[in-house]
């Protein structure tokens, strides 16, 4: 019975990570965390995570005066929820979150807090099962108060600094996160507020498939990321480059938002592409490994 080399499996790992920053399957499973940073090629070197071209980088902003007691303990819950958070952006500082947690609870009177049934340990609760405070779902603001809520917070942080270490956490090197993030729109960027604080979202930050597609295709080397995640599954130097390189173009797209695999006939002329690239690149300790192909 064949079953999958581990270097098809390998290579599926990265059209996981692709499909994590595109959006492309709601199939997919959840995007692989670097734990630790890629080994960086002797011949081809990686270069040096850059932060995200940007405009001046707004000031801390002072907290709301004036908040009343209901609205002082959505602002603390927020503030306290966020800065427990081991996996919480290092560009967002303590500041930044005040102005965060008091612009979003400014927003709500007392007879709407009331109204919602909201209160400060709900909110923890909810960021902390699900990493969003998620007030459209779990509280049914209405369209106004979730945009005002994105217009307040606006200016509390770079949020397309944020975006972008959020995004090289998730599996991509940082250089190609920040040119990812610089092709994202401001209505995109709202969007991605918007899922932090209003609804629920999973693995697309907010953001819509179409466009975190082109972003993708402007920015990503596939060949590159896969020659690093091969280096990190133990393969070396020359062997990874080699089956990066060697990749099928029409593979190469597909992972960049192409067309997908027709049928069972085109994934196992996949495989049978890949059995060769194997074949050609791997030294025999590395295909076994790697798992080969058995009987």
């Amino acid at each position: 019975m064949m079953r999958l080399p581990k270097l098809v499996l390998t290579v599926l790992l990265v059209c996981l990570i692709a499909a994590a920053c595109s959006g492309d399957s709601e199939d997919s499973g959840p995007p692989v965390a670097a734990t630790e940073p890629p080994v960086a090629a002797t011949e081809s070197p990686v270069a040096q995570p850059t932060e995200p071209a940007q405009t001046s980088a707004p000031e801390p902003t002072e907290a709301e005066d004036g908040l009343s007691s209901a609205q002082q303990e959505l602002a603390d819950a927020i503030f306290s929820a966020m800065l427990e958070d081991d996996e919480l952006p290092a560009a967002i500082t303590e500041d930044q979150i005040h102005c965060l947690g008091d612009r979003v609870a400014g927003v709500f009177s007392d007879e709407r807090i009331a109204e919602m049934g909201v209160n400060g340990a709900q909110l923890i609760e909810a960021y902390v099962d699900r990493g969003s405070f998620a007030l459209g779902d779990d509280y049914g603001i209405t369209d106004d108060e979730a945009s005002e809520v994105v217009d307040r917070v606006l200016d509390c942080l770079d949020w397309r600094l944020v975006l972008a270490e959020s995004i090289a956490a998730e599996g991509l090197p940082a250089e190609q996160a920040s040119c990812f993030v610089s092709e994202i729109s401001d209505e995109g960027l709202r969007a991605t507020i918007e899922s932090g604080f209003i609804t629920e979202t999973e693995d697309d930050f907010g953001l819509v498939e179409e466009e975190v597609v082109r972003a993708f295709q402007s920015c990503v080397d596939i060949r590159e990321l896969l020659y690093q995640q091969m280096v990190l599954e133990g393969l070396s130097e020359e062997s990874a480059r080699c089956v990066a390189d060697g990749m099928p173009e029409g593979l190469v797209e597909m992972m960049l938002g192409g067309p997908e695999l027709e049928d069972d006939e085109a994934a196992l002329e996949f495989i049978g592409e890949l059995m060769a690239l194997q074949n050609r690149c791997l030294t025999p300790e590395e295909m076994e490994s790697m798992g080969g192909f058995g009987g």
